[in-house]
């Protein structure tokens, strides 16, 4: 059976495959649930190395699940490669320049995330092929993670039902494992519908709804980030007909935002009540909070410390500091801020060994966080169906912005490349270990099941709902 080292080995004698791939998902950014050339590329990729493809999975287009092996246990990888618009870059540039104007750009590192978990599974693939071991992996192709919620849907089709575990990562400018939690998110899209001829006005009731919606911010928790977007003010004639408004809450745990959408919905029915508008409810599939697998979480910190961060050559530290000047002066003071919530007392040691750097190479210490982190992912709604750990690799310089033009830059660099290639080689150590150790995997089952006891998962579901004010004013007598 191949060691550790000799795993690490498989995955640097296909490097250059990885890199290939990557750049070339870069180079196509695609859009949520668009992502045509990108999930074609990396079914090309994987299907080469022998597994089996299930393409548009869920019903989803641009989903799909590669699969090798036969029994038990299954152990899956989830990978991911949409884009994000408006952050459209040129490579290696400090200053803006789109490629497109406007145009989409991997800004939160989807080229290289999909590629290293599909190395990954290919590296355990070739343990279990060599060794005749009895198993299955997977490599879950998962559209639409920036505000479509992928994962989710492909989950309510019962694709991680029969999944033992699984494994992600996530590129960033730290290296360690996210053993924190995540805000769960929703968004709804309200539409008032007015009545020019009988002088009912949608405008008039998007501003009652705006007024009735600010003050109740003021009363949600202050965990609350609350976002909202005007996205037809019904400013056309007198009596405008149509006016939306897209609200959007994240919160520490599911059952704030239920509870808080649900009074933001009583808001929306006022405003259609008092204008005499027809009300329009259309609710996004949402995410929710994480459920910790501390056993996963342990494994994979032995192993990233077994595999080390990267090793930085002369010439990537001058890269380093080229693409460290494009970054915002105060960026390391908000690193240093974002450290010392999440690590507390060890924070000042950390903030030590990094302070001053223009890149991270060191890894942080293993802490198992119960602190929400600000951000959403749909990995968290799949951590209720199945064991789910992530870790962390730094593969842009210290202090850049997700979801920024700074990361689009650099996501063809050496230093992004040699990230992509620590996590694939965490991540499929991790897994080969549960291949190898069936008791490690007895106790993240175990781990998982008791909390799962302890704790019920509800998703937030897309719904639509349309009430006329009479029945509104019916139901309130």
């Amino acid at each position: 059976m191949r060691s550790d080292k000799q795993i690490r080995e498989s995955i640097d004698e296909k490097r250059q495959t990885y890199i290939d791939v990557a750049e070339f998902i870069w180079e196509h950014p695609e859009p949520i649930f668009k992502e045509y050339r990108s999930s074609e590329r990396l079914r090309e990729m994987i299907r080469a190395e022998g597994f089996q493809i299930q393409e548009q999975a869920a019903g989803l287009e641009t989903a799909f699940i590669a699969e090798w092996g036969k029994g038990t246990p299954i152990i899956g990888f989830m990978g991911e490669f949409d884009a994000l618009p408006g952050i459209s870059q040129e490579a290696d540039e400090i200053e803006r320049k789109p490629i497109v104007p406007g145009g989409y750009g991997h800004g939160c590192g989807h080229h290289i995330l999909g590629t290293a978990a599909a190395a990954a599974a290919i590296a355990v693939k070739d343990m279990l092929e060599e060794a005749h071991m009895t198993g299955t992996v997977r490599f879950y192709g998962c559209p639409a993670e920036e505000g479509g919620a992928g994962k989710v849907l492909m989950l309510q089709k019962g694709v991680f039902d029969d999944c033992d575990a699984a494994i992600s990562w996530h590129p960033t400018d730290d290296n360690g494992i996210w053993s924190i939690n995540f805000h769960a998110q929703q968004k709804v899209e309200y539409t008032f519908i007015g009545d020019k001829e009988k002088g009912i006005s949608a405008k008039e009731a998007l501003q009652l709804f705006y007024m009735g919606a600010q003050n109740l911010r003021n009363h949600l928790d202050k965990c609350f980030v609350v976002r909202s977007t005007i996205l037809k003010t019904g400013d056309e004639g007198d009596y405008p007909e149509e006016s939306k408004v897209l609200y959007a809450y994240r919160a520490h745990v599911r059952t704030q935002i239920e509870e808080a959408m649900e009074h933001l919905h009583q808001v929306a029915q006022g405003a259609a009540l008092i204008s005499g508008c027809i009300l329009k409810a259309d609710y996004h599939t949402g995410t929710t909070e994480l459920l910790p697998n501390r056993t996963m979480e342990r494994l994979m910190y032995e192993k990233y410390r077994e595999t080390g961060t990267v090793v930085m050559t002369e010439e990537d530290w001058k890269y380093a500091e080229r693409m460290h000047t494009a970054l915002p002066e105060n960026g390391e003071l908000a690193t240093f801020d974002l450290m010392r919530l999440l690590y507390e007392e060890q924070a000042e040691d950390i903030i030590e060994q990094v302070k001053g750097k223009t890149y991270n190479d060191i890894l942080y210490p293993f802490r198992e966080i119960d602190i929400h982190k600000p951000g959403s992912t749909d990995i968290c709604d799949v951590s209720w169906t199945t064991p789910t750990v992530q870790c962390v690799s730094a593969c842009y310089v210290k202090d850049t912005l997700g979801h920024s033009w700074q990361e689009t830059a650099q996501g063809k660099s050496s230093i992004c490349m040699k990230g992509m290639i620590v996590a694939a080689k965490v991540m499929a150590l991790t897994g080969a270990q549960l291949f190898k150790s069936p008791e490690v995997l007895q106790w993240v089952r175990r781990e998982f099941l008791e909390k799962r006891k302890k704790q019920e998962y509800c998703p937030l579901k897309a719904r639509s709902i349309t009430e006329k004010a009479e029945e509104i004013e019916s139901r309130c007598k």
